[in-house]
């Protein structure tokens, strides 16, 4: 069974392949997993830009089996995930869940995710 870091790596390499930038490491408790920026075209007045910003990104990594356990105690209300069963969730969780919506109430872009696909739907999508 693969472990969360390999998930981590994962989607570094992903992130890293479609020209954002992305690190791990020993961060604070309940900080996502990888800090990052992704790409992002600017648009002024309605109009692209020739200009492409890198948009903050955190992304709080699960393995698959570890992923289905949070989705089942959150969901997405108004762009922020709201817990709705604390039980399935450890100790640490509901800080990475706030931290999460604390980034996208500043404007980044924060997801819990096991897959890059997960995450390039959600930066399409944003």
């Amino acid at each position: 069974m693969a472990t969360e870091t390999y998930y981590q790596s994962k989607i570094i390499k992903a992130m890293i392949a479609d020209g954002g930038t992305a690190v791990t490491g020993t961060l604070k408790t309940g900080e996502a997993d990888i800090q990052g920026g992704m790409p992002m075209v600017y648009f002024h007045d309605g109009k692209c830009d020739d200009i492409t910003i890198l948009r903050n990104i955190v992304v709080e990594v699960k393995t698959p089996d570890n992923y289905k356990r949070v989705m089942r105690a959150i969901k997405e209300v108004d762009g922020l995930y709201e817990i709705v069963d604390p039980v399935p969730l450890k100790k640490h969780e509901p800080l990475q869940i706030h931290k999460i919506n604390n980034v996208r109430q500043r404007g980044g872009l924060g997801i819990i995710a096991h897959s890059y696909a997960q995450v390039k739907e959600y930066l399409d999508a944003h």
